[in-house]
């Protein structure tokens, strides 16, 4: 018996002495520290307790190097139970083992159970430490339970005879600033300085705190307090206010303290050229990037995957494949293997050109390297197939992925539809439907909207009305682009009071329209020439303070030019320029093409020329619409002025510039200069139209010129356009007269019935 109490006596001190050894060389793993927490229950003593307190603390800090923290939590507190049930003969838990429970229930948010051992630890009458308190403080933080942590810290803390220390201090400052309430950070800071040293954590709290409400002038400031009080700042000092320059696209700052850190002494390491590397690329500015990312490289700091991942992002983001390619090649060069994310980054920048050959290439070098294609790659690769209406072959990699037991999500199913919708497969939209619902996968407010769209863009409002209350049935509620798309819908399909009813009816239902409601609205009145009813719902929005956008304006003076009313059009568009606002090209060539079509030519010329001063970039459209008022009003040779400026101004005539200034010359007689002008327009690249080869022949027509006629109706000939109504009627017209009978002979042969049908 007494040798069995030895045998059991001494392999609890080898026990001891194992898990002492493996906790101060750190080499104690999760599965190790397990199976010697059930060796030590059975052979514990006393002191053993603090054998199990390294073990407890081994697996709790596993829970920091993982990811699902909370299950080792749990398991801490499992152990606990298990020694307090089976070993409470033989050993108790002390004041450090209620700290590493403490801590561990306040991770899983069970701060209950967390002050109930606080109570433990002060009725069994042990010396409350900072330690224990500052687990609860920061369980209260993380809980966003702020208000309670700071009358943990100030009152109870003194109670208990524990003074709060820096490290307290510290977590009631991130508490706060992680709610963004920055000014009772700095009210504590003030407060902290009367006995405590504020240390770089406390300093680096703050800063970051008051640059993520983008404060960061003020975070200078506390930086040159810092300074002041010789505390040096460290990387993550200058990391936070880097982010905050970043947040605010304050790039000169960026650079600055970029430099000055350098100065200092201080090298950034790769979070803070990853921050660098995100800004520059999410602004398109990729080269830039590229400077950074072989400087990061020259000063010795190896890239990590993520690095890599934002670069490529950026360079897929920009169309930059070659360069993309290459880094890729450099990223597994040096011996960095793709992931998911990486090789999904890549298919989708050749997604989004249809580069749908380099895609199922980047699938082949995935499963090459042991990776298959997850959920992200096929929806990438499906949804860029249905935007090519290569739905058919969307469908092939949709069975491919589900045979490979690659389970679709809603991302998938929503982009099938779209292009079953698109090439008007509604059967395999249900079928496919029906599939998902089998499959429980919920559809969302993107899915039901993507059919929504379709509905509508056919006409077929009804069934789109329907598809709403079958939404509100599966617990999906229509949301402002459902509303937005019916009444779109309704207007296309000219049931314009439905459309307003709609309108209307989405404050009923918790919904305030938005520009877009408005704008689709506004556009089916002017329309249909309901300019009254567009008017009052333009000062509906004024009234309920939805600023009307460019669009907006666009739709109204259109609609206001168009049925002719010019006193209201007139004093819509003098507010607009009285307001300072820059107007698009699109809404003064609008504006100048209503007064045009109001006969104040006069007005339209001196306000283009009040535009070519301003920094507006002029368009094509802006000069046909001047040459055509100014040759209508007789002004020939402003017209021909504005003709030969279209060169300085950075443009080049178009089919119409050509129309108007031929037809123009047919009418003065200048026939040899308009031939002129025709083959220099062919020169130039530009193709008559249709509408041009038309009009032309009938100016010529007009004048009796058969046989120059002749030559253009042969040009339509050429192309295979039709003959307009117009010029048709003129030709029976002409050749019903004895006179132009002979001229016959000079038409194209295809034109001879003419003459024929004249007879």
């Amino acid at each position: 018996m007494r040798r069995h109490v030895g045998a059991a006596y001494d392999r609890c001190m080898e026990l001891e002495l194992v898990i002492a050894d493996r906790t101060h060389s750190r080499s104690l793993c999760l599965d190790d520290a397990l199976k010697l927490f059930d060796e030590l229950l059975s052979h514990a003593r006393p002191a053993s307790v603090t054998a199990f307190n390294q073990l407890l603390n081994a697996v709790s800090r596993a829970s920091d190097r993982r990811s699902s923290s909370t299950s080792e939590s749990e398991l801490v507190v499992s152990l606990f139970n298990r020694m307090v049930r089976e070993c409470s003969d033989k050993v108790a838990p002390d004041r450090c083992t209620y700290s590493i429970l403490i801590g561990c229930v306040c991770r899983m948010g069970r701060l209950e159970h967390g002050f109930a051992a606080f109570g433990l630890i002060l009725k069994t009458g042990w010396r409350v430490n900072d330690i224990v308190i500052n687990q609860l403080l920061k369980g209260l933080c993380d809980a966003r339970r702020v208000g309670e942590a700071m009358d943990l810290l100030l009152r109870r803390m003194p109670e208990v005879g524990c003074a709060p220390g820096v490290v307290s201090y510290n977590t009631l400052l991130k508490g706060f600033c992680d709610e963004k309430r920055v000014e009772e950070a700095l009210e504590l800071l003030h407060m902290m300085a009367d006995g405590i040293s504020p240390n770089i954590v406390t300093y680096n709290t703050i800063i970051d705190g008051l640059c993520k409400t983008q404060a960061v002038d003020r975070a200078e400031v506390v930086l040159q307090q810092m300074i002041d009080k010789g505390v040096k700042p460290n990387i993550r000092t200058y990391t936070c206010l880097i982010r905050g320059h970043l947040f605010t696209g304050q790039w000169e700052e960026v650079v600055r303290r970029f430099k000055e850190m350098s100065a200092r002494g201080i090298e950034p390491n790769d979070f803070t050229y990853g921050l660098l590397l995100d800004y520059l690329c999410k602004n398109g500015n990729c080269s830039e990037a590229r400077n950074f990312f072989d400087s990061m490289i020259r000063k010795g700091i190896k890239p990590n995957v993520t690095i890599y991942a934002i670069m490529l992002h950026g360079y897929g983001n920009k169309g930059a494949l070659s360069e993309m390619h290459d880094l890729l090649s450099l990223m597994v060069a040096n011996g960095i293997s793709p992931d998911h994310y990486i090789f999904n980054t890549v298919i989708s920048a050749y997604a989004k050109r249809a580069m749908i050959d380099e895609v199922m290439h980047i699938f082949i070098k995935m499963k090459q390297q042991g990776l298959n294609p997850d959920v992200v790659s096929y929806a990438t690769l499906i949804d860029a197939l249905c935007k090519l209406g290569r739905v058919d072959d969307a469908l092939l990699q949709f069975n491919q992925m589900i045979n490979e037991g690659v389970t679709p999500s809603i991302v998938v199913f929503t982009s099938l539809v779209y292009g079953l919708c698109t090439v008007d497969k509604w059967e395999k939209v249900e079928e496919l439907f029906l599939k998902m619902l089998n499959q429980r996968i919920r559809p969302n407010i993107v899915f039901f909207n993507t059919i929504l769209c379709n509905l509508c863009r056919e006409g077929r409002v009804m069934e789109a009305r329907r598809l709403t209350d079958s939404m509100v049935c599966m617990g999906v509620k229509p949301d402002v682009i459902s509303y937005n798309t019916l009444i779109d819908g309704h207007c296309l399909a000219n049931r314009i009071d439905e459309a307003s009813q709609l309108l209307d009816s989405m404050a009923s239902v918790g919904l305030k329209p938005d520009i877009f409601s408005y704008d689709t609205l506004l556009n089916g009145y002017c329309k249909v020439g309901r300019i009254d009813n567009a008017y009052c719902l333009f000062r509906e929005m004024l009234r309920k303070g939805v600023m009307p956008g460019v669009v907006t304006y666009n739709t109204m003076l259109h609609g206001l030019f168009r049925t002719r009313r010019f006193s209201e059009a007139k004093e819509l568009y003098l507010n607009m320029i009285k307001s300072g606002k820059q107007w698009s090209i699109r809404t003064y060539s609008i504006i100048l093409n209503g007064l045009c079509k109001n006969n104040c030519v006069d007005e339209a010329f001196k306000m283009f020329r009040s535009m070519c001063s301003k920094d507006l970039e002029l368009d094509i459209i802006t000069f046909n619409i001047m040459i055509d008022a100014l040759f209508k009003g007789g002004r020939k040779e402003d017209a021909m002025h504005l003709f030969a400026a279209i060169p300085a101004n950075g443009l080049v005539p178009d089919v119409v510039t050509y129309r108007l200034i031929a037809e123009n010359l047919i009418e003065e007689g200048s026939l040899e200069e308009f031939d002129g002008l025709f083959s220099a327009m062919e020169k130039s690249g530009t193709a008559p139209n249709s509408r041009m080869l038309n009009a032309l022949a009938r100016r010529l027509l007009r004048r009796g010129d058969i046989s120059r006629a002749g030559a253009y109706l042969s040009k339509l000939d050429e192309k295979n356009f039709s003959l307009e109504a117009s010029t048709t009627s003129m030709l029976i017209s002409i050749f019903s007269r004895e006179e132009y009978q002979h001229y016959a002979k000079s038409l194209p042969e295809k034109y001879h019935f003419f003459s024929d049908a004249s007879k």
